[in-house]
């Protein structure tokens, strides 16, 4: 799975997740955020073409 960083409506960076569960996925992605959270709004979980997850929900950008 991958997860993409959010910033501006495009994607900022990429990480490679190793768990293949969507929880375990999730909880990674979380993580990975919670230290970059300066440089992103969100984040999207995705399983090659599916959706699995996104941060914030509706997409925009949290109270940061």
């Amino acid at each position: 799975m991958r997860c993409y960083f959010m910033r501006n409506g495009h994607i900022g960076a990429v990480e490679l997740l190793t768990d293949v569960s969507d929880a375990a996925a999730i909880a990674q992605a979380t993580a990975l955020f919670e230290e970059r959270k300066h440089k992103f709004v969100g984040f999207e979980v995705w399983g090659r073409a599916r959706f699995v997850h996104r941060f914030p929900p509706d997409g925009k950008k949290s109270g940061r």
